[in-house]
């Protein structure tokens, strides 16, 4: 699907979202284009004087499709985006940042790694409680794990508003969502991608690679892509348009983050082919494009 040639009310509800942003998209684009709208006087009330627009909702989003334009439509949108909560939160991510990681030093919860893997706390418990200490003990180990693991939580919530920000603002093909909707974060030169947060390139490159791993995702993120793809969890499977953002490191800091997503380039995705064992349709294969951003320490 590429915005620049397809376009309906359907797609308009999926990056417009609401009838009230419809309107004031609706109202701007009339401002480029000079098309006629229906507006009417409030005569009661607080808003007496006050012209709005006369449509009704469905008609609304067929205006939108039929004044719509690629160019003038990503502009306005993007000015749009710019007055949403999402956007607001992540302008001020780089500062809650550095306060969460000023509370987790003050906590003195050391390195920020995963105290055990999501859906693993029973299980850690269980290792816990077969250490040979004593039960106080074994509730402040508890404890502590619990912590780091919601502050973690937290701290990525928050980096990852910041990453979504930054590539925003270093890209101006990028047109937004106004509202967030499960498959499209965004669009890029016209077409839709999701974008997903990687905490590796997968176990299993990994141990394909071994100890060089770290290098050859460097050098080879479209590798990284088709990992990710091939890897991926069948619940929640997909062979849609992706922007990954992959952490080779733990503990890459905001700056560093910033540093790389300043010199990422959003214009040229890797084309991807990928087999995936499918439990009941068995092996079939996928080609999919993608943009990698990798996100790693320099020593």
């Amino acid at each position: 699907m590429n915005l620049k040639e397809t376009f309906s009310t359907d797609i308009a509800k999926k990056i417009i979202g609401n009838k009230e942003q419809a309107t004031l998209f609706l109202i701007e684009l009339q401002k480029i284009k000079g098309f006629n709208l229906p507006f009417r006087t409030i005569s009661r009330g607080k808003k007496q004087g006050e012209k709005i627009l006369s449509i009704e909702n469905e008609e609304l989003w067929t205006k939108i499709v039929e004044y719509w334009d690629y160019n003038s439509g990503i502009k306005i949108i993007r000015e749009l985006f710019k007055s949403t909560k999402k956007y607001e939160s992540g302008k001020d991510s780089y500062s809650t940042m550095n306060i969460l990681l000023d509370e987790w030093n003050k906590l003195k919860l050391d390195k920020i790694a995963w105290p055990f893997s999501q859906g693993d706390f029973d299980g850690f418990v269980q290792r816990v409680n077969a250490e040979g200490i004593s039960g106080s003990e074994k509730d402040e180990k508890v404890k502590h794990a619990a912590v780091k693991y919601r502050r973690i939580k937290e701290i990525n919530t928050v980096r990852n508003d910041f990453i979504e920000t930054l590539i925003f603002e270093k890209n101006n093909n990028i047109l937004p969502t106004l509202n967030h909707r499960r498959s499209v974060d965004f669009f890029i030169n016209g077409f839709s991608f999701d974008q997903k947060v990687a905490k590796s390139p997968t176990a299993q490159f990994q141990k394909d690679f071994k100890e060089s791993w770290k290098e050859y995702a460097i050098n080879h993120p479209e590798k990284v892509a088709e990992y990710l793809y091939k890897y991926q969890d069948e619940g929640r499977f997909g062979a849609d348009s992706r922007l990954l953002v992959v952490y080779l490191d733990e503990d890459v800091s905001i700056n560093r983050i910033a540093e790389t997503i300043q010199n990422t380039d959003l214009n040229n995705p890797y084309e991807i082919n990928f087999e995936y064992k499918h439990k009941t349709h068995g092996i079939k294969t996928y080609k999919v494009k993608c943009f990698v951003i990798l996100l790693y320490t320099i020593k």
